[in-house]
């Protein structure tokens, strides 16, 4: 097991904070008399004085306010001891630093994150049966796109699959019809007499028709294969981009939900103590195994932000692509497909 209390380092700092206009800065305080010999910061709120300083990191030990000691101190004195003091607040911290990669590859935390992931992965009945709660996994509608990538990259191979092969049958087509004109013209100048000049027309008519054709299918052809081009660069690079985004990101929820859950034992295991009236080993020491999971749960909820974010907004893009580009690419095909097929009946109404 990682031991907490030898592998961090504890870096004494001043920071200044300006109170809101109820006289908080807005953190949650753990520890102190009569149990701990420190207090420290276990939660920091949203929109307050000291989430907007960033000054504060969870863990980090209070060691006295406005140069005033609080070893000793309980809880609510301290946040008394804040609510009362007039004006900014001077608060001399000691800043808890670890090893973030040598603390956090706990087995204790990889096991948690295969537990999640595992989960997530059976159905309803299966998670109700072992007794497992899947709430907070099941109702992720990012993790949910997963399966939606998988179904269009299979779509997408099926139509560059389809879309090749028609390519390759009408450049098939055009090589056939280029042939085909070729013996009429060949026909036109070796088989037929000067003394029958409208048969010799009617070769040379035949010839012309069936190498419009082929260019014609040709050039269609090229249209399929640039399809193609513009579709493998959805299927084999867009899609796989945003399926590894969204396995980073399913990795960093589970490790944020295992250091949740670490978090919740570890209080768990204070409250069934503080029932029975006895101490922890750890509570007597600092706490610091506690106060180093809150920072790692701070620091993979980050993480684990920052990643939903890039995810959201790289399916928001592909599913553009998809809905516009693909319509698009589709529709003008057909249109190229139209165009060359009322071209080709043109020049044979020509010769009828």
């Amino acid at each position: 097991m990682f031991d907490y209390a030898k592998n961090l380092r504890l870096n004494a700092d001043v920071i200044e904070i300006e109170k809101d206009n109820k006289g908080r800065i807005g953190i949650a305080i753990g520890g102190g008399a009569p149990i701990c010999p420190c207090l420290y910061i276990v939660q920091i709120f949203e929109n307050t004085p000291a989430k907007k300083n960033g000054l504060i990191g969870l863990g980090d030990e209070i060691v006295s306010i406005n140069g005033g000691s609080v070893r000793g101190f309980e809880k609510s004195e301290v946040a008394s001891l804040i609510k009362e003091t007039q004006g900014p607040i001077k608060i001399s911290l000691n800043r808890l630093q670890f090893d973030s990669e040598s603390a956090s590859l706990t087995i204790d935390i990889l096991l948690k994150k295969f537990k999640h992931r595992f989960v997530a992965s059976i159905d309803d009945d299966t998670a109700d049966a072992l007794g497992l709660s899947r709430a907070i996994l099941c109702n992720d509608v990012l993790a949910k796109l997963k399966e939606q990538l998988e179904a269009n990259q299979k779509f997408y191979r099926n139509l560059i699959k389809k879309s090749e092969e028609m390519a390759k049958y009408y450049h098939i087509i055009s090589d056939t019809q280029n042939c085909i004109g070729s013996v009429f013209s060949e026909l036109s100048i070796k088989e037929v007499t000067g003394e029958e000049v409208n048969l010799k027309k009617d070769f040379t008519g035949l010839s012309d028709i069936h190498k419009h054709l082929s260019t014609g299918h040709h050039l269609f052809s090229n249209k399929l294969e640039s399809l193609v081009k513009a579709l493998k660069c959805h299927a084999e690079a867009a899609i796989p981009d945003v399926h590894q985004t969204l396995t980073k990101y399913l990795d960093a929820k589970y490790e944020y939900l295992a250091y949740c859950l670490r978090v919740k034992e570890l209080e768990d295991e204070e409250a069934e103590y503080g029932m029975i009236q006895e101490h922890l080993p750890r509570m007597q020491t600092g706490n610091y195994e506690y106060r180093a999971m809150l920072r790692h749960r701070e620091q993979s909820r980050e993480n684990f932000l920052e990643k939903r974010k890039t995810v959201a907004v790289k399916i928001e893009l592909l599913d553009e692509r998809h809905v516009r580009e693909l319509a698009l690419q589709l529709k003008n095909l057909i249109n190229e497909m139209r165009d060359m097929h009322v071209k080709s009946r043109d020049e044979i109404l020509k010769i009828l």
